[in-house]
């Protein structure tokens, strides 16, 4: 306890100290004050749970790394400070004391609570929903404004404009690695957000609510408010990966071991879609070969919206085009928008005409949805559903339940959906509120449409720059939540996109190992489109965005290949002008390490540099340095990462085992001492082909194609790095493991 009577917490550089007598909190990182407010449980006025200034203590429990505080007042309140491996978790709880049922009102954990960043700061804003745009901006700055007729679809409507869900990042001048990271762990009731006070000075205030939506307390029931999260210890970027794997378990997150790939029928050929183009489609998928699992049916199979089950014109036998599609061996996939209907009183779509938002609580809508994927799922069957403007049923407005929180009410509608479709069904959400959604979606969107276009206004309209924004700054949420989905590469060269930004989108969606769906017309998809989309495949487990909070779109994402310690960097240039990259191995930890340039197929000297076009990438696959043989790169865009499940030198061989479907070329880096014998060498493809380096000038083959490693030409070439002479050899690996000798003169 300090002099002034307060009671603290400490973990790592974070500090809370609890002022019972005056019902305050206040955060200290490093000994200096961060963030110091109050508890606030009801408005002064209201009816419901009340703490006030002088409202008496009964008891102080303190153990090691906690302490809990219960007051003597009517609503038999309690307040928990838990250490928790470099951050401190805050949990109150009350219980209604009255003989009739009061509203919850809306509780604040931390009201107006004063903060002590200047105007060099910034805010990491984490948006309500999939579209919602989510970056650091620095103070003062905000997202543009979203068009009245659009507000339904993208934010909050109970929230203010300057409102972050369910957690912030306050971010010093000193860089996120000195950030201050707020997070709520439990999203079952409330739609829970950090309402901030900002300008160009500065942050001034920030509140954590927990809108209550009108909801009650029974009397006698106890209510415990979701924990809050306080990290002054982490940098930014792990802080959130922490904020992911609590939030996780504690709401039974499901994830699945594989991230789907497929074909979606949304940015071709959009509400224009038939069954004959399916299976154009389908079939023409076969003839190319590339390994995808779900054949996705967007919008367009419908009569009206709202009406899943009665076809347009155009299809006449679902469960045959389904049939198909698993005879085909892929996973027959369905878009719906189950929380959209026909009907009044809450707008929820402007965009398609007169689209209201379904009440999720209501037995009418529970035994509709039941039907209907029932329909869906058993009659046409359909085992990969992605649900799309999944918001409409967190609404603002009057329900059949009005006990229920939008929170409640959302699950509610969501649960009864994958009640009725089983475990054994993929549940991809789309438009959805994302920590609302946790244990309950397999796969959650978590950035606003890809496009044919590079930028659009506000934030979170279709355009690969605002997709992108998104997937980079909640790449924390993957494999933790559920399975990031970054939506769909379109690879074509009839977009208004360059090559730069189609290989840019290809590089995050193989090196951060979300889903991978492909949405252009099979037919119209050029040798070099389809390339990279070959390059991109299989995922991978996950990848990392390194220095999240330094800017609005970070510029580096790296995949490990833990099995020997490889690479795979992807440097990007966000600018709407060209301009140098480095990749530098030494800062990624290997000194001396070699560097393959993956657009190229060329081992270069590192550091390495080159003139990178406008939202364009350099491509890097790095190896540790060493005197003996080892891989350097592979044709698959993310060095294969996690699909090398071992690497390692037994008995003068290279032992790599591979997890991948079928064959993968990989670039074996030989040091000058050494000779590969492919006679010796035990690979069930059989395939080996040495290879000389190109010359750095850009050649046919890189602007019409996506070179794989093996692109260049037979024969030998000694490549000069910082280890001495080495030579190239490209190696065919086939599933399994391969054994890979070399001898010594």
């Amino acid at each position: 306890m300090r002099p002034d009577g307060s009671l603290t917490l400490r973990a790592g550089e974070t500090t809370v100290a609890f002022d019972a007598e005056a019902c305050t909190l206040r955060v200290e990182r490093g000994g200096e004050c961060a963030l110091a407010g109050r508890l606030q449980l009801a408005a002064p006025d209201a009816e419901g749970p009340t703490l006030t200034p002088g409202s008496g203590v009964r008891e102080v429990v303190r153990e090691l790394g906690w302490l809990r505080v219960a007051f003597d007042d009517a609503w038999s309140t309690t307040v928990e400070l838990r250490a928790v491996e470099g951050a401190v978790d805050v949990d109150v709880a009350v219980q209604n004391p009255r003989d009739h049922a009061v509203a919850v009102g809306d509780p604040a954990l931390l009201a107006d609570a004063a903060a002590a960043y200047g105007g060099n700061a910034s805010v990491y804003w984490h948006g309500y929903q999939s579209w919602t745009p989510t970056a650091t901006l620095p103070v003062g700055e905000r997202f543009a404004p979203e068009p009245a007729g659009k507000r339904p679809q993208m934010r909050d409507l109970a929230a203010p404009r300057d409102a972050s869900h369910g957690l912030v990042g306050l971010v010093p001048d000193a860089g996120p690695g000195s950030a201050l990271t707020l997070a709520v762990l439990d999203h079952e009731r409330f739609v829970t957000r950090f309402d901030v006070d900002h300008d160009s000075d500065g942050v001034d205030r920030v509140t954590a609510v927990c809108p209550g939506d009108g909801a009650t307390l029974s009397p006698g029931e106890r209510l415990e408010l979701p924990t809050l999260r306080v990290d002054g210890t982490r940098p930014l970027g792990d802080a959130l990966a922490a904020v992911g794997d609590a939030v996780g378990d504690r709401m039974d997150a499901t994830v699945p071991e594989d991230a789907p790939t497929g074909w979606c029928s949304w940015y071709h050929y959009f509400a224009d879609v038939t069954e004959g183009a399916v299976r154009e489609n389908l079939d023409s998928l076969d003839d190319w070969g590339v390994p995808v699992d779900v054949i996705q049916l967007d919008d367009g199979y419908q009569a009206a919206f709202g009406d899943w089950t009665t076809l347009a014109d155009g299809f006449d036998d679902p469960a045959g085009l389904f049939e198909d599609v698993g005879d085909a061996g892929h996973v027959p996939g369905l878009w719906l928008a189950p929380f959209y209907e026909d009907g009044e009183p809450v707008s929820a779509a402007p965009r398609h005409g007169p689209m209201y938002g379904l009440d999720a609580t209501h037995p009418e809508v529970e035994a509709w949805l039941r039907e209907t994927f029932a329909t869906v799922v058993d009659d046409w069957g359909v085992e990969y559903l992605k649900l799309d403007f999944l918001y409409a049923a967190a609404l603002p407005g009057n329900r059949f339940d009005d006990a229920a929180t939008r929170a409640e009410a959302y699950r509610n509608g969501l649960a009864t959906i994958r009640d009725a479709v089983g475990d054994d069904v993929t549940i991809l959400g789309c438009g959805a509120p994302g920590f609302q959604s946790v244990g309950l979606v397999d796969a959650m969107r978590v950035g606003p449409d890809t496009a044919p276009h590079w930028r659009a206004s506000p934030e979170s309209q279709p355009a690969h720059e605002n997709a992108v924004r998104n997937v980079l700054n909640r790449q924390w949420a993957h494999r933790r939540l559920w399975l990031n989905d970054p939506d769909c590469q379109l690879v074509r060269e009839t977009t208004d996109l360059t090559l730069a930004e189609r290989r840019s989108f290809a590089a995050i969606v193989a090196l951060l190992g979300g889903t991978n769906v492909v949405s252009d017309r099979v037919a119209d998809i050029e040798p070099s489109g389809r390339r990279l989309v070959e390059r991109s495949l299989p995922p991978i487990e996950r990848g990392d965005v390194h220095a999240v909070g330094e800017r609005e779109l970070p510029t580096r994402v790296v995949a490990e290949r833990e099995a020997d310690g490889g690479l795979a960097v992807a440097a990007f240039n966000w600018e709407d002008h060209a301009r140098t990259v480095r990749v530098d191995p030494a800062d990624h930890g290997l000194d001396d390490g070699l560097v393959w340039d993956a657009w190229n197929a060329e081992l270069v000297d590192g550091p390495f540099e080159r003139e990178v076009p406008a939202h364009g990438c350099q491509l890097c696959h790095l190896a540790p340095a060493g005197a003996r043989p080892r891989l350097v790169g592979s044709d698959h865009l993310g060095n294969l990462a996690t699909r090398i499940a071992r690497s390692d030198w037994r008995d003068g061989r290279l032992h790599v085992t591979l997890s991948c479907e079928g064959p993968r070329a990989v670039a074996v880096a030989v040091p000058g001492d050494w000779t590969y014998d492919p006679v010796a060498s035990s690979t069930a493809s059989g395939a080996d082909r040495s290879h000389r380096r190109p010359t750095p000038a850009t050649s046919s083959a890189d602007v019409a194609g996506e070179s794989p490693v093996a692109a260049t030409g037979p024969g030998e070439r000694a490549e000069t790095t910082t280890d001495g002479a080495v030579s190239v050899r490209t190696v065919v690996l086939s599933p399994g493991e391969n054994r890979l000798t070399f001898d010594r003169p």
